[in-house]
């Protein structure tokens, strides 16, 4: 079995309150023509819950691709060095598609606008007539009250206190904020608005059917690939190395390395998860 590390590459509760319809009607246009222009809102968690649903297919899409590529990530190249004596088995990680990064933005972003969304919802709720401005879901690594008022004004005390309690400055540990769920997906949106998210390391495991027997002289680590991603193992026991690697496991991370965030898809599936079945049921009362 051989290792290697990284490599740079480059249903919802429907419950809703309707705000009065507000039907105005324009001087009639020379044509004799009145448009009718009528404006509504019905004030729900169901535009939030819509995002969510958005995201859980964004999420299904890039299972999908993530599993096609793993079917044939690598590939090897084996040649000999006579002049040293060496069999060399040089493995290339084959370019990660294009498209896995922008579906993972796509998802992190709908998860993204779902909170934000919630947050325009909630302080809309007493805003009749009135339209919310200014408002998002606040994210933040350490305490600022007066951010944190004026992204949730107009937003019932009680919801806002909520808010509050989901906040990562909250995390007993200060040296865990950025292992908080919604700290991740705010700087995973952040990114997407300037970037691709990058795709900037894999992982896995490689399995050969046989193996050469061991133990080998320190110089010819059989087991595992060098930074340069090339094993070499003697010569003479090229004919006990199975022509067959297979890759059992295989991970692409995904993240930015200058804000020191990586996660592959089950950390993507967590801060799905966190959102959609664990932040946004709390706040289903507030619109009953």
């Amino acid at each position: 079995m051989a290792r290697f590390g990284y490599f740079r590459l480059h249903h919802e509760p429907n419950v809703n309150r309707e705000l009065p319809v507000r039907i105005a009607i324009r001087a009639a246009p020379p044509s004799g023509l009145v448009p009718l222009l009528i404006h509504w809102r019905v004030m729900s968690i169901v535009d939030p819950y819509l995002k969510t649903s958005r995201a859980k297919a964004h999420l299904e899409d890039l299972r999908e691709r993530l599993e096609e590529f793993r079917k044939e990530p690598c590939e090897f190249i084996r040649k000999d060095d006579v002049e040293n004596q060496l069999h060399i088995v040089r493995m290339r990680v084959r370019p990660i598609p294009d498209d896995i990064p922008l579906i993972a933005g796509d998802l992190i972003y709908c998860l993204r606008a779902s909170l934000d969304q919630l947050v325009w919802c909630l302080a809309k709720i007493d805003a009749t007539p009135g339209y919310p401005e200014g408002t998002q879901f606040p994210i933040l690594e350490q305490r600022d009250v007066p951010r944190f008022n004026r992204q949730t004004s107009g937003v019932p005390p009680e919801a806002a206190k909520v808010i509050e309690s989901l906040q990562p400055y909250n995390t007993p540990n200060p040296a865990d904020v950025k292992n908080h769920l919604l700290w991740r997906l705010n700087k995973l949106c952040n990114v997407d608005k300037h970037i691709r998210i990058p795709v900037h390391g894999v992982t896995g495991i490689v399995k050969w059917d046989t193996f050469i027997p061991l133990p080998l002289p320190p110089e010819f680590p059989p087991t595992q690939f060098g930074d340069d991603h090339v094993m070499k193992i003697p010569l003479a026991l090229k004919g006990q190395m199975a022509l067959n690697p297979r890759i059992p496991e295989f991970k692409v991370l995904f993240g930015d390395l200058y804000w020191k965030i990586e996660c592959d898809f089950a950390g993507i599936e967590a801060i799905y998860d966190f959102v959609s079945g664990s932040v946004m049921p709390r706040f289903a009362r507030f619109f009953s």
